[in-house]
């Protein structure tokens, strides 16, 4: 019910048009479908009913992700609404306690960094309650309210909460190939935090979150992926070479075959991951790299030969093809790329011999 719902809902309020006025606005986020977002309580989904969320879990997360990567939608949904959300609910302090309640609003954006790397930011120094450093190519910052941030050195790591709206913190803006999914550099100098977790603890809620963020955004490449497919599909049967419609040539089935099969490996692994994050937390590790190699593969294989079967149209303005492969671009290395993640999944397969 779930999905139908958001299917139905997405369907009638996500569309290119609308994406294409955003990006005229110049706005990074699109506000008013945040908060419709939200009035429908998916900010809130995992938030705990004590702070007015639902209270949902990780495979209700990871259906609403893969429906708004079906249709790209420029919200913060996974760092907010689900990242953000699970550390704050595991390391409870009375400013994560208040900020939980204006997630579930959607009053409050938060972004995530340093979930790429296996060790903290050492760049990111914090002494006496302030923190000095800087962090590129941070998802969704300029419009944050608040960061999350893995820093310290490897023995001493810490989650630290930053209000961007304070003292010491510089932003700028990073152009990217995807308009529709900004980024930005963050610089902090002697800023305030709020240290969330420290040592073992830290290093535990890192890598859950890091898991958390593989899983959800590999649903988020497969519902992207099945868009991309679909939208090949339907071109090639309406355009027509030598008599014929394009679809009915051999070597186009093959590619769109291809596209299926990989989406659908994609997807088997994307809920090996689902499963793990909620009842295998010994699996987790792999379920995770396994889904995000197989999503990154799928998305990449089918933005990309979606756009060649539109041949050159396809590159133009016009065509919402293009869409997909910037998204499949930037996706590829968000919390690490496929050869790190390749190489997680290597590790833990040899770590379960």
């Amino acid at each position: 019910m779930l999905r139908d719902n958001a299917r139905r809902f997405l369907s009638e309020t996500a569309t290119f048009e609308r994406w294409r006025r955003h990006l005229d606005s110049g706005a990074g986020l699109d506000r008013a479908l945040w908060r419709e977002v939200a009035e429908l309580g998916w900010s809130g989904a995992a938030v705990p009913e004590t702070f007015g969320g639902l209270g949902l879990g990780p495979m209700e997360l990871c259906v609403l992700a893969e429906e708004l990567g079906r249709v790209l939608a420029p919200l913060p949904f996974i760092g907010t609404a689900s990242i953000a959300v699970d550390i704050l609910s595991r390391s409870p302090t009375p400013e994560g306690n208040a900020l939980l309640e204006r997630i579930a609003t959607g009053d409050a954006v938060i972004a995530v960094a340093g979930l790429d790397a296996d060790q903290p930011a050492s760049k990111l120094v914090l002494r006496d309650g302030r923190v000095d450093g800087s962090l590129g190519a941070v998802a969704w910052l300029e419009q944050a309210d608040y960061a999350i941030v893995y820093a310290g050195e490897p023995d001493t790591p810490s989650l630290l909460l930053v209000d961007l709206a304070g003292a010491g913190v510089e932003r700028r803006t990073l152009r990217l190939i995807d308009p529709l999914l900004p980024h930005g550099s963050l610089t902090l100098t002697q800023a305030a935090t709020t240290v969330l977790a420290r040592g073992a603890q830290a290093r535990e809620l890192h890598a859950r979150a890091r898991n958390l963020g593989a899983v959800l955004t590999a649903f988020e490449q497969i519902g992207a992926a099945d868009t991309a497919c679909a939208l090949a599909v339907a071109y090639v049967k309406e355009r027509h070479a030598f008599g014929r419609p394009v679809g009915a040539y051999q070597a186009v089935k093959h590619k769109l075959a291809d596209m299926a099969v990989k989406t659908e490996l994609a997807r088997s692994n994307c809920y090996f991951g689902a499963w793990a994050l909620v009842d295998g937390p010994d699996e987790l590790d792999l379920a995770a790299a396994a889904a995000r190699v197989s999503a990154i593969d799928a998305l990449d294989y089918a933005a990309q030969e979606c756009l060649h079967l539109h041949g050159g149209i396809g590159y133009t303005w016009e065509a919402n093809c293009h869409f997909y492969y910037t998204r499949a671009r930037v996706l590829a290395s968000s919390l690490g790329n496929a050869a790190l993640w390749g190489e997680r999944l290597l590790h833990a397969a040899t770590a379960q011999r």
